[in-house]
C-alpha cells in the first residue's frame, strides 16, 4: 500500500534505484511538493535506501519493473573491487565480455519480482497529481524497452522522461534506443540523447 500526500503534490518515477538513490535524493531535496516512487529490484540496495530514511515523500518497491509480471532470474554484478551488491550494473540480462574487461561480474543470480508500472500507477490518486502528469527517470542495464512497455496507458500521462539509451555492448540482448524511441513517439519528442541518457518531454 502506498501512502500517498493529502495535498496535491508533483509525482516522480525512479526506476533502477542503484546503491543510494541519487535521483530520489536529488527530487525530493530540490520539490517540497513531490512524491516520489522508487523501483528497485536488487535486495541490497534496496537495504541501503531503506537505511537513507528518505521520509514520507517516498516509497520504495523492491521489483523489477517490466512488461510483465512474474518472478525472474536477476543477475547481481559488481566489480572486483567494489562491494559485491549493486554498482548500477546489476541486470536482467547476461553481461558480455566487454563488462568482464571493466573488472565486472555476475556476483550471484537471484530469483525477483517484476512489476508494470501501470500496476503501480493505477494506484495514483490523479486527482491530486498536479496537472495529471508524472515524470521519470529509467536506468535498468538495457531493459528500457520492457519498462516502456509497461507502462501501458499512463504513457499518454509522461510529462519528462531520463532513459538510458545504451548499455555501450556491455549486456546481451539489450533494448535498441530505436524501438524505446519509437514506443514513446506518439506522446514524446526526443529533446537530446548523449553520454548515454537520453531526455524527452511531452508533445
Amino acid at each position: 500500500m502506498i501512502k500517498f500526500p493529502k495535498e496535491d503534490f508533483d509525482l516522480f518515477l525512479d526506476v533502477g534505484l542503484s546503491w543510494n538513490a541519487p535521483t530520489s535524493v536529488e527530487m525530493l531535496n530540490a520539490n517540497p511538493n513531490i512524491f516520489v516512487i522508487g523501483v528497485e529490484p536488487n535486495p541490497r540496495s534496496c537495504s541501503n535506501v531503506r537505511s537513507l530514511n528518505l521520509g514520507d515523500r517516498f516509497h520504495l518497491i523492491e521489483s523489477g519493473a517490466s512488461d510483465v509480471e512474474e518472478q525472474r532470474d536477476f543477475n547481481c554484478i559488481a566489480s572486483d573491487q567494489g562491494r559485491s551488491s549493486d554498482e548500477g550494473t546489476s541486470s536482467f540480462l547476461k553481461i558480455n565480455p566487454s563488462l568482464v574487461a571493466k573488472d565486472c561480474d555476475i556476483k550471484e543470480t537471484i530469483q525477483v519480482k517484476t512489476i508494470t508500472l501501470e500496476k503501480v500507477l493505477d494506484l495514483v490518486p490523479w486527482d491530486c497529481v498536479r496537472d495529471g502528469v508524472f515524470d521519470m527517470k529509467s536506468d535498468t542495464q538495457g531493459y528500457e524497452d520492457k519498462v516502456i512497455k509497461g507502462l501501458g496507458h499512463y504513457i499518454s500521462r509522461l510529462r519528462f522522461l531520463k532513459i538510458e539509451s545504451t548499455t555501450w555492448g556491455d549486456y546481451e540482448n539489450a533494448s535498441n534506443h530505436d524501438d524505446v524511441k519509437n514506443l514513446l513517439n506518439d506522446h514524446m519528442t526526443q529533446i537530446t540523447n548523449q553520454g548515454g541518457d537520453a531526455w524527452f518531454t511531452r508533445k
